[in-house]
């Protein structure tokens, strides 16, 4: 085979290589979702077992995001220091820890601590995997690899209930609980096995004066001349001074910050992230009686989200990032008001799990996964580890905002006006605003090298 054929096949078509690094390292996105997931099966079981008022199920539902704030700046340090990888490794070991105390707990007390403590290796992950993979992918197949994070995510919010809902069927309910926590162990080793194959960053690697390893990986991943071309961007800016976290308020750098912060307001205040911990009690709140029932269409609800997330992997790279976030913002506006009339006019059945399913739909095809893709694309080389430490680390409040304040929100609304509908018309509003901030402010990285989109906000 000539050279000229092999530079010709490696930019026209995904590589094998390519694929297989980026599937291993959004792994992390799996374990994140398992481990989100799992307290939306086993927080009705723990309310019923200690009592929990409203802010107390609130926090043991959100309690495990206090620890997502504080792993992404951990993990800032951490990818410098140690490479992207390593960073995935301590992840795996303070969620096998979590994963076993959170089994074992006797007391509320003990449960919130380590599913705090699990809480930072979920948040070292949402660093380092999707930056790792933002850094491996070539530029015409970033948006698909870096979705992959997504989609694991959702995979792995799909696993959870449908173990749970195993689990339910074979363990008393005094500690089935225990055991839906505890089975988190067995992805955890299998992540742990594969990234131990995984190669350092090629970014991280020139930054350490290991071009040759550097060029190494990004030859293997598409082709020599994509690897000459890029390690030049590379070398180029490596060559800026180090930045520091007062850079990201310059002018020009501090809008794609603010950008960065609004991708993660919105990822999780549009309607599912904000619900999605609560949906078997709003499931049982319908009047379905069964919880094992219950907990299974928590799972297809899940199920539904990741065929769209597909379709995203899909489209990401072909429609671009701004088509699909405006569609999505306007449709989920639509849905979230939907969704809230059947909870006002109380409604039950099957219509309470639609609404659920087409809430899934907007977020699983931009919403959920261009923040976690855009984060590791706005900002240079130099910045790109202090930045996406604090987006991360503002989504992760986000998240934790959200989880909190469900059910408080929850219960005014059905103090105000006889229901929660008002709850879900409140997420209509900001979905307007999602759809706006789409409209002014956000940029389409579809197609560019990190360097280029990098250089754009210096015209700014």
């Amino acid at each position: 085979m000539s050279p000229e054929f092999q530079t010709a096949t490696a930019g026209s078509r995904p590589t094998l290589y390519a694929f297989g690094v980026a599937f291993v390292a959004s792994v992390g996105g799996f374990l994140f979702g398992f481990d989100l997931a799992i307290v939306g099966a086993a927080n009705l079981y723990l309310r019923e077992v200690f009592d929990l008022s409203p802010a107390a199920f609130g926090f043991a539902t959100g309690s495990a995001t206090l620890g997502c704030i504080v792993g992404p700046f951990l993990g800032a340090w951490m990818c410098d220091a140690l490479g992207r990888n390593r960073t995935m490794m301590v992840a795996c070991a303070l969620l096998a820890v979590s994963a076993l105390f959170t089994a074992l707990p006797k007391d509320m007390f003990t449960f919130n601590v380590f599913r705090i403590v699990g809480g930072v290796g979920v948040g070292l992950c949402s660093v380092a995997s999707p930056m790792y993979i933002s850094e491996v992918a070539p530029p015409r197949m970033r948006g698909g690899l870096g979705t992959m994070y997504q989609l694991a995510i959702v995979v792995g919010s799909i696993a959870a209930p449908f173990v749970s809902f195993i689990i339910v069927k074979v363990a008393s309910p005094e500690t089935c609980w225990r055991w839906m926590f505890a089975s988190e162990l067995l992805p955890i080793a299998v992540f742990l096995v594969l990234i131990a194959f995984l190669p350092q960053s090629p970014r991280w690697l020139a930054s350490r004066g290991r071009s040759a390893e550097a060029l190494a990986v990004l030859t293997r991943v598409d082709g020599p001349e994509f690897a000459r071309a890029e390690m030049a961007l590379i070398q180029e800016g490596l060559e800026e001074e180090e930045g520091r976290f007062s850079d990201l308020f310059a002018p020009g750098m501090r809008y794609a910050f603010l950008i960065g912060l609004l991708l993660a307001f919105f990822n999780n205040w549009t309607g599912w992230s904000v619900m999605g911990g609560y949906i078997t009690m709003l499931i049982e709140s319908s009047g379905l009686n069964d919880r094992a029932l219950a907990i299974l269409q928590y799972a297809v609800s899940y199920g539904f989200m990741g065929v769209v997330t597909l379709v995203a992997c899909w489209t990401v790279d072909r429609v671009g990032r701004r088509p699909l976030w405006l569609g999505a913002s306007a449709l989920m506006c639509v849905i979230t008001a939907l969704t809230g009339a059947v909870f006002h006019f109380q409604l039950s059945g099957w219509v309470v799990l639609l609404v659920i399913i087409l809430c899934t739909v907007p977020h699983g095809l931009a919403l959920g996964p261009l923040p976690w893709l855009m984060m590791s694309e706005l900002f240079p080389t130099r910045l790109r580890g202090r930045a996406v430490s604090l987006t991360t680390a503002f989504l992760w409040v986000t998240i934790y905002s959200g989880a909190q304040l469900f059910p408080i929100i929850s219960d005014y609304s059905t103090r105000k006006i006889g229901s929660i509908g008002g709850t879900f018309w409140l997420l209509s509003g900001i979905c307007v605003l999602s759809f706006l901030f789409g409209l002014f402010m956000l940029p389409e990285t579809k197609g560019r090298t990190l360097e280029e989109i990098a250089a754009s906000w210096k015209r700014k």
